[in-house]
């Protein structure tokens, strides 16, 4: 009786770690967002740069500072 319940608990924990592989989110490829850099402003005339945000061709994020409706986007070239 022992064996079978190591048994089921392996099994469980199998199902759950496989459950949760299947049910991760890709990540942001659904958004479009890769393969392209943010630069964020104070204000609409572009002048003051207070955030940066880039999603790598392979979708690696990286943001720093503030992000702010004042920004410019440009294509990474992927």
């Amino acid at each position: 009786m022992r064996i079978q319940r190591r048994l089921l608990l392996a099994l469980s924990l199998s199902l759950a770690l496989a459950a949760t592989f299947v049910l991760t989110p890709r990540p942001t490829q659904a958004l479009g967002r890769c393969g392209n850099e943010w630069f964020y402003y104070s204000d609409a005339s572009h002048t003051t740069q207070v955030g940066y945000e880039v999603y790598e061709c392979n979708c690696a994020h990286a943001f720093s500072g503030t992000r702010t409706p004042y920004s410019v986007i440009h294509s990474l070239g992927c």
